[in-house]
């Protein structure tokens, strides 16, 4: 397994929608291997099959390892969900501001709404179907991700984008998500 590179916004991949996956073989699981290689390497939160240059509907969301100091999250911290051809099948009402980075973007931040919670049904990596409920942060990462399978950036979205200052470093990092 190794690294892949992360691609900018400049390649038209991160632009368009990505194709369904129909083949589970030993293509998708090294691709699948790989991206997860990816995503520790780069540090994110989460990764999108058109970010690494493969337009296909792959998604990996990780909670942080201290994921929220207040413990909502921490039996899942550190976890990594892989999901195959997600969709969205339930958004709550309540939307929630905050702040979001990408991996294919560096150097950026935005102020996004993402709904609170929502529930996404796609496939497990060997093609079984899963069903999968987040609310917060992971929420959050999950629908970033979607996005990025439709060609959407989260500055396409975000309400303000800006270039972080040595002030707001640390929200940097934090803000990340893929």
């Amino acid at each position: 397994m190794s690294a892949l590179p992360i691609i900018q916004p400049d390649n038209p991949i991160l632009r368009r929608p990505a194709a369904r996956v129909n083949n589970f073989g030993p293509e998708l699981q090294n691709l699948i291997d790989d991206m997860r290689d990816t995503l520790a390497k780069a540090g994110g939160a989460g990764l999108a099959g058109p970010q690494v240059a493969q337009s296909l509907r792959i998604i990996l969301a990780r909670l942080p390892d201290d994921a929220d100091s207040q413990g909502k999250y921490a039996e899942d911290a550190g976890s990594l969900q892989i999901v195959v051809n997600p969709r969205i099948i339930r958004r709550s009402d309540e939307m929630v501001a905050g702040v979001e980075g990408c991996l294919s973007l560096p150097g950026l931040l935005g102020d996004v709404e993402r709904h609170q919670s929502i529930e996404i049904a796609g496939q497990d990596r060997d093609g079984r179907p899963i069903r999968l409920a987040a609310s917060g942060w992971l929420a959050r990462v999950f629908q970033h991700e979607i996005d990025h399978l439709d060609g959407i950036l989260y500055i396409d979205v975000a309400s303000r984008v800006w270039r972080p200052d040595a002030e707001n470093e640390a929200i940097a990092s934090e803000a990340t998500v893929g």
